[in-house]
Protein backbone atom coordinates (compact mmCIF):
# COMPACT_ATOMS: atom_id res chain seq x y z
CA UNK A 1 0.00 0.00 0.00
CA UNK A 2 1.32 3.43 -0.95
CA UNK A 3 1.55 6.02 1.81
CA UNK A 4 -0.30 9.31 1.31
CA UNK A 5 1.85 12.28 0.31
CA UNK A 6 2.12 14.88 3.11
CA UNK A 7 0.44 18.23 2.39
CA UNK A 8 2.91 20.19 4.55
CA UNK A 9 6.70 20.31 4.73
CA UNK A 10 9.40 21.02 7.30
CA UNK A 11 9.65 24.77 7.85
CA UNK A 12 6.12 25.52 6.66
CA UNK A 13 3.94 27.81 8.76
CA UNK A 14 0.63 26.25 9.80
CA UNK A 15 -2.61 27.04 11.61
CA UNK A 16 -4.42 24.46 13.76
CA UNK A 17 -8.06 24.39 12.63
CA UNK A 18 -9.56 23.20 15.94
CA UNK A 19 -7.43 25.02 18.52
CA UNK A 20 -6.48 28.16 16.56
CA UNK A 21 -2.77 28.23 17.29
CA UNK A 22 -0.06 28.95 14.73
CA UNK A 23 3.24 27.14 14.42
CA UNK A 24 5.98 25.77 12.22
CA UNK A 25 6.44 22.19 11.01
CA UNK A 26 9.56 20.66 12.55
CA UNK A 27 9.13 17.19 11.07
CA UNK A 28 6.76 14.90 9.21
CA UNK A 29 5.83 11.26 9.88
CA UNK A 30 4.11 9.43 7.01
CA UNK A 31 1.81 7.76 9.59
CA UNK A 32 1.21 8.01 13.34
CA UNK A 33 4.41 7.02 15.17
CA UNK A 34 3.75 7.56 18.89
CA UNK A 35 2.39 5.07 21.42
CA UNK A 36 -1.14 3.76 21.61
CA UNK A 37 -1.32 5.21 25.13
CA UNK A 38 -0.48 8.68 23.80
CA UNK A 39 -3.13 8.36 21.08
CA UNK A 40 -5.82 7.27 23.55
CA UNK A 41 -5.03 10.10 25.96
CA UNK A 42 -4.25 12.97 23.58
CA UNK A 43 -6.02 12.38 20.24
CA UNK A 44 -9.58 12.89 21.47
CA UNK A 45 -11.03 13.41 17.96
CA UNK A 46 -9.49 10.07 16.88
CA UNK A 47 -7.79 11.26 13.67
CA UNK A 48 -6.64 8.53 11.29
CA UNK A 49 -3.32 6.92 12.09
CA UNK A 50 -2.65 5.97 8.47
CA UNK A 51 -2.35 9.60 7.33
CA UNK A 52 0.60 12.00 7.86
CA UNK A 53 1.28 13.42 11.33
CA UNK A 54 3.42 16.48 12.07
CA UNK A 55 5.80 17.64 14.78
CA UNK A 56 4.87 21.29 15.38
CA UNK A 57 6.58 24.09 17.30
CA UNK A 58 3.80 26.36 18.57
CA UNK A 59 4.49 30.10 18.18
CA UNK A 60 4.88 32.24 21.30
CA UNK A 61 5.08 29.25 23.62
CA UNK A 62 8.09 27.12 22.77
CA UNK A 63 5.75 24.12 23.18
CA UNK A 64 6.06 21.22 20.73
CA UNK A 65 3.08 19.11 19.75
CA UNK A 66 2.16 16.22 17.45
CA UNK A 67 -0.76 16.82 15.10
CA UNK A 68 -2.71 14.85 12.51
CA UNK A 69 -2.80 16.35 9.04
CA UNK A 70 -6.57 16.78 9.01
CA UNK A 71 -6.28 19.35 11.83
CA UNK A 72 -3.85 21.61 9.97
CA UNK A 73 -4.06 24.23 7.25
CA UNK A 74 -1.50 26.63 5.80
CA UNK A 75 -1.08 29.78 7.88
CA UNK A 76 -2.57 32.21 5.37
CA UNK A 77 -2.21 35.16 7.77
CA UNK A 78 1.52 35.28 7.21
CA UNK A 79 1.18 34.79 3.47
CA UNK A 80 -0.95 37.89 2.91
Amino acid sequence: MELPKPKFFTGQLIHHKRFGYRGVVLGVDPTFQLSEEWYEQMAKSRPPKDQPWYHILVFSSGHKTYVAERNLEPDWAVLN
